[in-house]
């Protein structure tokens, strides 16, 4: 899934500068927590500022050391967890390495995308997890971008298996495709251009169900989508960390939140990976009754 365009302009400005990357051509071996972390790259930021500000060394050393705990911390927590295929690392590094001020340029996309709108290995491993213990056999996606988030899905779908992912720009179509076409899997992952409010919609009134969802994030459950049985993971739900910093003073960053309390039929748990990850499923899925 590809990070929403609309809510990271705060982690933008920190990748122009730098934060938390000694070099461009360096950043694609920095996990991708690094970049969807918010308290990382002010730390980070916060960093620099003493650095040329004539501080205490003793404050610099001692925020210094804790930048290098976090970046130690996720990666080892990317060295413990299982690698990805050799067609995902492709696509994760090609990602890196491709010209998205070209693509804008040319008028092919709507803005200038980064590669940290990347899901990220570890958390490709997370979904492929999910998918195989939820024993899905069709999965919806919203939002393409190179179709790491989506063929770390595939992998995990049984050979009769789809993954349906909705993307409004046709040359990220091609760019996916092209990425993930050496690998068998691919074969299961069927794009779908045009607004994803409007397909999401057809899906509802035409009563299309899946076993699974992976959407950005949004203020609509869009729960009636999944079965009985099913899950729906939404990314990006701290909204690059507006969700829990006052001083972003961003209303729209709790409305996510806000809907999904307001439905007691929903079981919902927040995981803090990267950029936050709501788990939703219905109540009745989880909890049980007493024989």
């Amino acid at each position: 899934m590809a990070l929403d365009t609309q809510n990271c302009g705060a982690i933008s400005a920190a990748w122009e500068q730098g934060y938390l990357f000694s070099s461009s051509k360096n950043r694609g071996t920095v996990p991708m927590t690094f970049f969807k972390c918010r308290p990382n790259w002010e730390l980070q930021a916060c960093l620099e500022k003493v650095q040329a500000g004539g501080v205490d060394p003793e404050v610099i050393r001692t925020i210094s050391d804790s930048c290098e705990m976090l970046k130690v911390r996720d990666e080892f927590t990317n060295k413990a967890s299982s690698d990805h295929s050799n067609t995902l690392a492709k696509v994760y590094s090609e990602t890196f390495k491709y010209d998205w001020q070209a693509d804008f340029d040319q008028g092919k996309t709507a803005s200038v995308y980064k590669p940290f709108f990347l899901c990220g290995r570890v958390q490709g491993q997370l979904y492929k997890s999910l998918v195989s213990m939820q024993r899905a056999k069709r999965v919806l996606e919203v939002g393409l971008f190179t179709g790491y988030s989506a063929l770390s899905i595939a992998e995990a779908l049984p050979a009769d298996g789809e993954i349906v992912s909705l993307e409004i720009c046709e040359s990220l179509r091609i760019l996916a495709q092209g990425l993930i076409k050496d690998s068998h899997h691919g074969k299961k992952i069927r794009v779908k251009i045009g607004p994803a409010l409007e397909t999401l919609r057809r899906f509802s009134e035409a009563g299309k169900q899946f076993d699974m969802m992976f959407l950005d994030g949004d203020d609509k459950d869009n729960i009636e989508i999944v079965k009985e049985g099913g899950t729906m993971l939404i990314d990006n739900a701290y909204v690059m960390g507006s969700a829990y910093c006052p001083s972003d003073n961003n209303p729209l960053a709790h409305q996510l939140l806000k809907v999904i309390r307001s439905r007691p039929y929903l079981h919902r748990v927040l995981l803090p990976l990267n950029d936050g990850i709501f788990m939703i499923r219905r109540m009745n899925d989880v909890e049980r009754d007493v024989a």
